[in-house]
């Protein structure tokens, strides 16, 4: 027993070493949630409920943001991070070691429950700290209970969708898909929203919900008792061991073979090997190739797809049903669901050429590509103009397919000043394409460039009437969100698409100017920084002769 336990605990302590060195995932599962409930707290406001024991309202939004990081450390992160380890090979490697699989899945849940914890430890100690949040005495025992039982169920239900998926980009779709959705009509980003009937007894089914009300419960000093939700437990751990189940059954039955898709790769046919031009192609033709390069490689990446279109398509499906459906409305008068397909498109569009396509170009940085792609006939030129424009025909996608569904669900009709929309999302999103690539100019490693742009991009977005609209910002936080051209862009486009008698409607000169001195610096950044060379981690890498050998850790996954 202890020399399992032994291995068990060597197993969680290189998972965690791994995860460190991922600060990807450490920004998105423990940051994130941190960020998320300080923002809704300083916009919300934390207003006293009850002067005789001064709780506070940050008393109940805390137990809905650790929830939050605790479904998004073991359920999305474990979840991507085993499919990668399948399709990379570690699994089949380690197979041939002698570490059992339960140690190896044990490794990966518990390395996942230690990450949620710290990130419930840290939402509520600044909740305590900052916010006068109160811990509740006699519940302790419950809080610590209903954590480690959802983190383990997380975890199944992340393993299995790992097993289940056929490649890292759609796990990471598919969870996020889950996730985010599901967080919504759970009480997270919806706090207290009159969310209709369908909505509520949907995030009933499933398990998030229960936590976040047998979390809330527990930390509600209101309610008497011990705060043991076995109800909620009870759906919670179902969840659980169904995802178990199916992971296990999965895992037995799969046979270890080479990566998927390792074999279609190599089956090359004659016809695509052959040379398809004899003289050296025109400028014209080198960017229109290199466009529908780029164009393609975004398409068959899932997770982009899912962030860059489904997510605004599924926000503005899920916020205006929430709020009213058709017949919702902003304080001042305009129609939510019209407003919403604007900001959801501004989005898109920036997930597109500031998060994905810059990924894109770091990532064949890294793996060489650029390098090669140097010496054939390819400009510089070429390569990040055909970059930026393939980037913004996604984001031309993106905004059909938003306004599509808002016209079939709500009934939201082409904007009356329809160029001014056009123009300012096309200004737009040459301004986030152009910012991707001075992104991709500065730093070098593909994981370090979707760090920094989702960092700086999802905090932005709380602040520029995306993700909380009509906010009360504090007059700081106010100013330095009017420095970016996120929020220009955001407010130009909602003003173009308003009704022709709204006050300021129209095209918007003065944001778009704004945006242009951003498209300006971020083109000079581009020209004075971007090269084709390898990226130094794999330089080094290559180099065999002067690179030490590989650590037990690295050889062991």
């Amino acid at each position: 027993m202890r020399r399992d336990l032994g291995i068990l605990g060597r197993q969680v302590r290189h998972e965690l070493a791994a995860l460190w060195r991922s600060p990807i995932v450490l920004v998105l599962a423990v940051a994130f949630p941190l960020f998320f409930f300080v923002l809704v707290a300083a916009v919300v406001g934390n207003e006293t409920i009850d002067e005789r024991s001064g709780i506070r309202v940050a008393q109940f939004m805390a137990p809905a943001f650790a929830s939050f990081g605790v479904v998004m450390s073991c359920f999305s992160f474990l979840a991507t991070g085993f499919a990668e380890a399948r399709t990379d090979g570690v699994l089949k490697r380690q197979n041939g070691t002698p570490l059992p699989r339960w140690a190896l899945l044990g490794g990966r849940m518990g390395a996942a429950l230690l990450l949620g914890l710290t990130a419930t430890l840290l939402i509520v100690g600044v909740g305590v700290v900052g916010y006068d949040v109160q811990i509740v005495g006699r519940t302790l025992a419950s809080v610590i209970l209903t954590l480690v039982v959802a983190s383990l169920a997380f975890a199944a239900l992340g393993l299995a969708v790992a097993v289940l998926a056929p490649t890292p980009q759609a796990t990471q779709a598919v969870t996020n898909g889950i996730v985010f959705p599901i967080a919504f009509v759970s009480d997270i980003f919806a706090i207290g929203g009159d969310v209709p009937r369908w909505m509520s007894a949907l995030g009933w089914a499933f398990p998030l919900k229960h936590l976040v009300n047998a979390l809330g419960d527990a930390f509600n000093p209101f309610l008497p008792g011990t705060g043991f939700a076995l109800d909620h437990l009870g759906v919670i751990a179902a969840w659980g061991l169904a995802g178990a189940v199916v992971a296990v059954v999965s895992l037995r039955r799969e046979r270890e073979v080479a990566p998927r898709g390792a074999e279609q790769g190599r089956r090359v046919r004659a016809a695509d090997t052959a040379p398809r031009r004899t003289a050296r192609p025109s400028a014209l033709a080198l960017l229109r190739d290199q466009v529908a390069h780029t164009t393609t490689a975004l398409r068959r990446d899932v997770s982009s797809v899912f962030f860059a279109v489904a997510f605004p398509v599924i926000l503005v499906v899920v916020v205006p049903a929430m709020n009213g459906g058709r017949d919702a409305t902003l304080p001042d008068g305009r129609r939510l669901a019209a407003f919403f397909a604007a900001t959801m498109a501004t989005y898109g569009a920036a997930v597109t050429g500031y998060v994905n396509m810059p990924e894109l170009v770091a990532r064949w940085r890294g793996l060489g590509v650029l390098k090669r792609e140097h010496a054939t006939p390819l400009p510089k030129a070429a390569l990040l103009v055909g970059h930026a424009v393939g980037a913004i025909w996604v984001s031309f996608l993106t905004l059909v397919a938003v306004y599509v569904v808002a016209w079939v669900l709500f009934g939201v009709g082409v904007p009356t000043r329809w160029w001014a929309v056009l123009l300012s999302f096309l200004l737009a999103s040459v301004c986030f394409a152009a910012l991707g690539l001075a992104l991709a100019s500065l730093i070098r490693t593909a994981q370090g460039v979707t760090g920094v742009a989702l960092g700086t991009l999802l905090p932005l977005a709380f602040l520029s009437d995306i993700f909380l609209v009509g906010a009360d910002l504090p007059q700081v936080i106010d100013r330095i969100s009017w420095l970016f051209p996120l929020r220009h862009a955001t407010r130009a486009m909602t003003l173009a698409a308003a009704p022709p008698d709204f006050a300021g409607s129209g095209l918007q000169v003065g944001h778009l100017v704004v945006i242009l001195a951003w498209t300006v610096a971020a083109v000079a950044v581009v020209a004075w920084r971007f090269g084709w060379e390898i990226s130094e981690p794999r330089r080094a890498a290559s180099s065999g002769a002067d690179a030490p050998g590989p650590a037990l850790a690295d050889v062991a996954r």
